[in-house]
């Protein structure tokens, strides 16, 4: 099985491979880690260990929570930030201080974490690996990121898609 991940994510494939160090070993072939002992989140910037339990898990005890707050962060791992910030509690605008859970105390962070957007600060490194990374990426209220996207002409509603 090869490698979809970059080089510091774990892979399970039978090549020749060295000793890398306590948590995994190096792929003379390929350069990646593998690892049978220790297993690593699917999330392609973490490096905890998995949630172990009755049956085995993709990510690590942060990251398993995206159920609970954004359904499909599965397949967008730039939602995995706005996770990430929920379970900090840094779940504010980082332009503008907007905190929802002040501004609506009696509702759910399921439904405020609609209220936010994960931003691409830089939008031209979208689904490139050095822009799919928390580095890459801020938590904006509503408002901030449909200004920023207007200011960077990158602003395209949903109703004006073909």
């Amino acid at each position: 099985m090869r490698n979809k991940y970059p080089e510091n994510k774990i892979t399970y494939h039978d090549c020749e491979y060295n000793e890398l160090n306590e948590f995994g070993k190096m792929c003379l072939d390929h350069g990646l880690r593998i690892c049978h002992e220790r297993r690593e989140c699917k999330v392609i910037w973490c490096t905890n260990e998995v949630v172990t339990g009755k049956r085995p898990r993709s990510y690590c005890s942060t990251h398993i929570k995206y159920k609970e707050y954004a359904l499909n962060a599965g397949v967008r791992q730039y939602l995995m930030y706005k996770v990430e910030k929920i379970h900090l509690g840094h779940f504010k605008c980082e332009k503008c201080g907007f905190d929802p859970i002040v501004t609506y105390p009696n509702h759910s962070l399921r439904q405020l974490s609609s209220l936010m957007d994960v931003d691409h600060i830089k939008s031209s490194l979208k689904h490139t690996l050095e822009g799919e990374h928390p580095s890459n990426y801020q938590l904006l209220c509503k408002h901030c990121h449909i200004l920023k996207s207007h200011d960077e002409g990158d602003y395209n509603p949903k109703k004006l898609k073909i």
